[in-house]
């Protein structure tokens, strides 16, 4: 884009403390729809600017150090400057806000674009603008920045992973799988329609085992991925649902519980170890704490939520997650099984189990929510949603997903990568080193045709 998007004057530079401040007027507008280029918080605007001020946009040669370091080509790439802008800003602090926003009388007076002359732009004390302190990584970033340098930009923010250190050892590596497993290759018969629908770790975390739509089950050793079983579950179970039986290596599968039916449908199991089909008591619910303590079941409630079925340690219990109709899409528990988390259409609901209430909310967490899954101490969810980077990764798509990382202490999406194929399930190891993610492709001669894989992201992203 040529049009420039904001004005940027450098107002402060302070080294020692890697600091610097940035006026930023926004210098592009509808005046007729009243609206505006939106306000740039994310870490990857501030990249861009350092990384402008480094190509001479500050007045100095353009061969700073980080122009040095990042060619043009890669500024570009803005897949890229998601993943890593956070290598060179480390904080965004907006400090002051003004004219934001515009009143009746202000959008009278303003024009739809504005130009940078001479370090400045027309009608300055007119224009939406924020005053923001940066601080950076390196103080190379920041030496040629000139206090009063001023220059428009056609940058614009994009949606910056934010992972901290400390969040590393607990988030999956989202650039690429470390573990990809195609269960599809050891099947034999027609394969159309058919595509891996759950996946679920054992509790002890020795084995992940599979299920596809047709009830074909696999079972995969996790010390070394190798593939133990592959057999067929029958063919009475519509909408199969996979489950463990709690702390035991038998599987078990039965069709998706319908309100009115709890605990009387027939179901399917196999003991892993002795290799042989077997008798165990129902497992019901739709999904179920790692200790078997809490079980949850759709109900036919006007909210479109689920009951906590009646267990040893706790009675029959509804969830009251919304006061109005929010049917849910999504469910996880914690390991520890003391939290249960809940994707509606757009809402994310965090509930006691113990009570069924409501104890923490994100409310349009996103534009649709399709799985989430738990870390086992329920620190961090993995989220499978709309992408929020569409327009800018991959222009004329429609409808790609995101699997994101969100750090519960304070709601705040740390990762995100965008995907072009579907996810069908996700699964965290009880041990917390692998999230395991079914995708299948988007193609249409590839859709729902056995080519759904079986990927296994390891703990502990990197900057590479």
């Amino acid at each position: 884009m040529s049009t420039d998007m904001y004005g940027v004057r450098v107002l402060s530079v302070d080294r020692e403390r890697l600091r610097a401040r940035f006026q930023v007027f926004v210098v592009y507008y509808d005046t007729q729809g009243r609206t505006h280029a939106a306000i740039p918080d994310d870490p990857t605007f501030f990249f861009f600017l350092l990384w402008e001020g480094a190509s001479g946009r500050s007045g100095t040669p353009g061969t700073g150090p980080l122009r040095q370091l990042v060619d043009t080509r890669t500024a570009l790439d803005f897949a890229w400057v998601d993943a890593h802008a956070r290598r060179f800003v480390s904080a965004v602090e907006r400090i002051a806000t003004r004219n934001h926003p515009p009143t009746a009388r202000q959008w009278e007076r303003l024009h739809d674009f504005y130009y940078e002359r001479d370090g400045a732009w027309q009608d300055e004390d007119l224009l939406v603008q924020c005053e923001y302190e940066v601080t950076v990584t390196d103080r190379r970033w920041l030496e040629p920045l000139r206090e009063g340098a001023a220059w428009g930009t056609a940058a614009f923010p994009l949606i910056a992973d934010i992972w901290t250190a400390v969040d590393a050892p607990h988030i999956p590596d989202l650039a690429g799988p470390a573990v990809t497993l195609r269960p599809f290759d050891s099947a034999t018969g027609d394969l159309a329609f058919d595509h891996l629908l759950q996946v679920e770790f054992s509790d002890d975390g020795k084995y992940l085992a599979v299920c596809s739509d047709q009830n074909r089950v696999w079972v995969y050793d996790t010390a070394d991925w190798s593939e133990v079983l592959h057999t067929s579950a029958g063919d009475e179970w519509i909408v199969p649902v996979l489950m463990w039986v709690p702390g035991e290596h038998i599987l078990t599968v039965k069709t998706y519980p319908q309100p009115e039916d709890a605990e009387v449908e027939p179901q399917w199991a196999f003991d892993v170890d002795a290799r042989a089909e077997t008798e165990v008591p129902f497992q019901g619910g739709k999904t179920r704490s790692r200790d078997g303590a809490y079980r949850l079941h759709p109900n036919d409630a006007r909210d479109g939520g689920y009951d906590l079925l009646a267990t040893e340690r706790s009675p029959r219990r509804r969830v009251a997650h919304a006061d109005s109709w929010d049917p849910i899409q999504c469910e996880s528990f914690s390991g520890d099984g003391s939290r249960l988390f809940l994707g509606a259409q757009e809402n994310l609901y965090v509930v006691d189990p113990a009570t069924g209430e409501v104890v923490d909310k994100v409310m349009d967490a996103s534009e649709r929510l399709f799985q989430l899954e738990s870390s086992p101490d329920g620190s961090y969810l993995v989220v499978n949603c709309s992408s929020r980077k569409l327009s800018y990764l991959h222009e004329g798509q429609e409808g790609l997903q995101e699997l994101c990382v969100w750090r519960m202490a304070d709601k705040e999406i740390v990762m995100g990568r965008q995907l072009t194929t579907w996810v069908e399930g996700l699964s965290w190891s009880p041990d917390g080193r692998w999230l395991a993610a079914l995708l299948e492709p988007r193609g249409e001669d590839d859709f729902h045709n056995g080519r759904t894989e079986l990927a296994l992201f390891a703990m502990g992203p990197s900057d590479d």
